[in-house]
């Protein structure tokens, strides 16, 4: 059963907080810091972002100073902590190709438990460590999630968005962030949910779901090596010790307001690369799934029409040529051939049909590589839309880019349920949640 609690947060005592709060710092880079820092320099970045890239771990002066930085705000009142446990409404507003959508989801804490089959939280992606430990110094010094976990939940008919937005009154913090697209902007709200009987009615809504990962698995990871690292130094925590929680925001699979964006793949270090020779190369494991051909300018339109070229179909942009075409695999199952492999034999049929298994095991490792790249490690960027393909393909000396359609979220379910990952950069959520509205302190 997925165990639920209300949350002591800290957060700002103020309802604009446009300026104070930041995308994941996942997605940032320095200028990005710099740039939010220089309008406010209470910005959760100081904090949330001591060390660039966040990808490997900084010196520890870095996370010493954040950890300061956290307790100054505290001791001056520009962070207050809340002295009533409360769950937190969350609601995203946000245009996707015209169309404005609502996302609705809960900040909570989760209590932790290690991933395996009798569990109830199940990771969907593979991890790298470098992130892992960067984010534990951070815990460590601060003795804080400064930011959440993103889950999902099956909840067919969304009673518990239902139950939780029904009566709230008026929320106690906004906030604007930029949108992916740099146009559009995704504004969040945040409401107070404090009564001990509407907690505990979604308690009880919540204790039979499954938990899955949407994003944030580093961040869930370096919770379970926090309290990993408290135990060995303290022996069994107690039950409710803060550290057993992580902070989450859950969503329902459900949720009118949830899109999955793909995330697709250019790729560098290939000589002699071309479409004639990449089809040559492929023989008879792929074909070509219409025989028109499309100028690179037209691979934002193709982005949205590859579903009607049926499953599996993905568009290879060749930058040289300025040119893409659509293939598929020549059988449904085209990762059945190399069952032999360990990276392919462990896992069902349902992940060697995944878009992503696909492009990874057949295309890259079995075409491109050996004949394209022979003993050289490919250089890879996994943009979210087309558009961001052409440039990296046109402007950072990309020599391929291979479009996807999105991963679908009843594959993510399904694979969690069986405890099998995805390849790494399977799926994106979109949008991402902001960080700096609540943070689950741990002592």
């Amino acid at each position: 059963m997925a165990d639920i609690q209300p949350m002591f947060a800290i957060r700002y005592p103020v309802f604009e907080q446009t300026t104070l709060v930041s995308p994941p710092y996942d997605v940032l880079e320095l200028k990005d810091k710099q740039a939010m820092l220089a309008g406010n320099g209470h910005n959760i970045v100081a904090i949330d972002l001591p060390h660039v890239p966040p990808k490997v771990a900084g010196p520890q002066e870095a996370y010493n100073r954040a950890a300061a930085q956290l307790q100054n705000w505290l001791d001056s009142g520009v962070l207050v902590r809340d002295d009533v446990a409360a769950l937190y409404p969350y609601e995203q507003t946000y245009t996707h190709e015209g169309r404005v959508y609502q996302r609705r989801g809960l900040f909570c804490r989760v209590r932790l438990e290690e991933f395996g089959p009798t569990g109830t939280i199940h990771p969907h992606e593979q991890t790298f460590s470098g992130p892992k430990e960067d984010r534990l110094l951070l815990t460590r010094a601060t003795q804080c999630n400064l930011s959440p976990v993103f889950g999902l939940y099956d909840d067919a008919h969304n009673a518990v968005t239902t139950a939780l937005f029904a009566e709230l009154e008026d929320p106690i913090a906004e906030a604007s962030l930029p949108a992916m697209d740099g146009q559009s902007r995704v504004q969040s709200k945040l409401w107070r949910v404090a009564g001990h009987s509407s907690i505990k009615h979604i308690q009880k809504l919540l204790a039979d779901k499954h938990l899955y990962i949407a994003d944030g698995h580093h961040r869930y990871g370096t919770s379970l090596n926090y309290r990993r690292e408290l135990t060995s130094k303290h022996g069994p925590l107690p039950h409710d010790h803060p550290a057993n929680f992580v902070m989450f925001v859950l969503v329902a699979m459900q949720d009118p307001g949830l899109i999955v964006m793909p995330t697709h793949r250019t790729v560098s270090n290939l000589k002699g690369f071309h479409l004639d020779a990449f089809m040559k190369a492929a023989g008879t494991r792929l074909k070509l799934a219409t025989a028109e051909t499309f100028a690179g300018d037209q691979l934002p339109q193709l982005e949205k029409r590859l579903a009607s070229f049926g499953a599996h179909a993905m568009a290879v942009y060749d930058p040289a040529a300025d040119r893409a075409i659509v293939i598929r695999p020549s059988t449904d199952d085209p990762l059945s051939e190399f069952m032999s492999a360990s990276s392919i034999s462990e896992h069902s049929k349902a992940w060697r049909t995944l878009d992503v298994a696909i492009l990874q095991e057949l295309i890259f490792d079995r075409i491109v590589k050996p004949n394209f790249a022979p003993g050289v490690d490919l250089s890879w960027a996994f943009p979210h839309e087309a558009k961001d393909v052409l440039h990296l393909c046109r402007h950072a000396h990309h020599q391929a880019g291979f479009v996807l359609q999105p991963t679908p979220l009843q594959a993510v379910r399904d694979l969690c349920n069986h405890n099998e990952l995805m390849p790494q950069k399977s799926t994106f959520f979109y949008p991402k949640l902001a960080t700096g509205m609540l943070m689950n302190p741990l002592n």
